[in-house]
């Protein structure tokens, strides 16, 4: 079976509300992606499927780019592909991060389906960089992704911790669950101490994973969040920092990157249902998520 055919069979739901021009067109322009284009309006073009003239191809996929209907149309395509992905599972891990771009003045803000091997991208937001870790952004992300995850599913989403009490507490008005890290100075009280609160930094983790019990994540009342902690301090791994010769050295990201690696997995989570190590495993997958944004920036793909 030849790549468009399996592309017309896997796109076909998602894509059948639409004009068939646009429907051959962004076909046209994934079969070029597929034989080796890179994402720029003239790759896709020199790659596209047909016997046209070079420049002909080109001009065909600046009009597809610049067609405002298919923008409008944007939004549904994501919306049918997310529920055509979601539809037979009974449980979604879905991993969800922000990454910025080389030029600094966007960021995008995605969803990604975890599964075995690469997870598969749901849903992506470019937004400026200035709203990076905007609540009103990441709760309306929610809400669109909620609107087309299927509804059957129990939806498991996992952070790392750049997401905080808000972020938890909206996934928990949606009736879904989430796996977050906790770093910082944040205060925590678990149930098994009364009234006492405390910072992460007085925890003492081992290495089997541990569940520490039920309790509320930061002191003030109006940003409070109640769940699960877990606990769990990997064994180092020693690798060392190598740069090649002509890399660019950041010491500030290399102290930050050295400090997570060391400190223990503080885990908050909603949920009660799965084993300690259960937990950590969930968690250490987000790291998929990580592996999208690295081929987006690739020079063979971006």
């Amino acid at each position: 079976m030849s790549a468009r055919q399996v592309c017309q069979n896997f796109f076909c739901g998602a894509l059948a509300p639409f004009h068939k021009y646009r429907q051959n067109a962004l076909l046209d322009a994934t079969i070029a992606l597929i034989n080796g284009a890179s994402l720029t309006l003239t790759s896709i073009g020199r790659y596209l499927p047909g016997t046209a003239q070079v420049k002909n191809k080109i001009k065909r996929v600046d009009r597809l780019l610049g067609n405002e209907s298919l923008h409008h149309d944007i939004p549904l395509i994501f919306r049918n592909i997310i529920s055509m992905l979601t539809n037979r599972l009974s449980v979604c891990v879905i991993a969800v991060d922000w990454s910025g771009y080389p030029s600094q003045e966007y960021h995008v803000l995605r969803a990604s389906l975890i599964c075995d091997g690469r997870s598969l991208p749901l849903l992506s937001w470019i937004v400026p960089s200035e709203k990076q870790q905007n609540a009103k952004v990441q709760q309306a992300f929610l809400n669109t992704l909620f609107e087309a995850v299927n509804p059957k599913a129990r939806v498991i989403i996992v952070t790392d911790a750049g997401f905080q009490n808000d972020w938890f507490r909206h996934i928990k008005s949606l009736g879904w669950d989430f796996i977050g890290r906790i770093r910082g100075n944040v205060r925590m009280r678990l149930d098994s101490k009364g009234e006492y609160w405390f910072r992460r930094q007085e925890l003492q983790a081992s290495t089997k994973p541990e569940y520490l019990g039920p309790g509320m994540l930061a002191r003030s009342k109006y940003t409070r969040c109640d769940g699960h902690f877990y606990l769990h301090k990997k064994e180092p791994k020693g690798r060392k920092n190598k740069r090649s010769r002509c890399g660019i050295a950041r010491p500030s990201q290399i102290k930050d990157a050295r400090s997570a690696a060391k400190e223990p997995w503080l885990i908050f989570s909603s949920t009660n249902n799965f084993k300690p190590r259960e937990i950590m495993k969930l968690y250490s997958r987000r790291m998929q998520i990580e592996q999208n944004f690295r081929d987006e920036k690739s020079e063979r793909f971006g």
